[in-house]
């Protein structure tokens, strides 16, 4: 294997390649790096926005509902659904999946409000198609009166009671048709997750 004995010429020829390898090729690199526009981060022009703008306290507001829907929903399923309806265990269970699937479309939700443009505005036109959705469920989910309850608790004590141990002198106190009438306030519930989350994935 060759060798060189001159080491002061093979550093030095080492050190040419190294300063070499590191200074050419600047004009390529400047072609090459990400344009000027994109150098601040921004994806949209018009600069960053004011945090005390109009704009920015709608986008405030607008998540606050996000957070008491998404935090209000969920905890109706037990004095509602499982004590008020008396539905079984897999229908409450149920009733926490629907309230959340709407996350599971939140992909969907971004691409139709990017892609697909409603009277000329991409994510205005579907945050008001998302709240609207969730307004009516909502207010239906208000005003629409749930029925007479499973057990009449001001009159029976047996509602802690299986049916099957309950007298036959008390079982006109309770309503078996209680249970049938969740499901249209479930599919409420299901509706009012799907507009939030349409209008909060057009607003990110």
């Amino acid at each position: 294997m060759a060798t060189h004995d001159n080491k002061p010429a093979d550093f030095e020829e080492r050190v040419s390649y190294v300063h070499s390898a590191t200074t050419k090729d600047i004009d390529e690199y400047a072609e090459a790096k990400s344009p000027k526009g994109l150098e601040e981060g921004a994806l949209a022009e018009g600069g960053a926005l004011d945090v005390f703008s109009r704009e920015a306290f709608a986008l405030y507001i607008q998540y606050g509902a996000v957070g008491i829907i998404f935090g209000m929903i969920p905890v109706l399923n037990y004095p509602i659904f499982n004590i008020y309806l008396n539905l079984e265990g897999y229908q409450t269970a149920s009733y926490l999946v629907l309230t959340r699937i709407g996350w599971s479309f939140k992909v969907i939700f971004g691409l139709l409000s990017d892609c697909v443009t409603i009277y000329g505005y991409r994510r205005k036109s579907w945050i008001l198609i998302g709240w609207t959705i969730a307004m009516i469920c909502l207010s239906v989910l208000a005003f629409l009166p749930f029925g007479e309850p499973f057990c009449n608790r001001a009159k029976t004590k047996y509602c802690r009671e299986a049916l099957e141990q309950v007298p036959a002198a008390e079982l006109q106190y309770f309503n078996l048709d209680a249970p049938n009438n969740g499901t249209f306030f479930i599919l409420l519930s299901m509706f009012i997750a799907f507009g939030y989350v349409l209008a909060a994935s057009a607003s990110v």
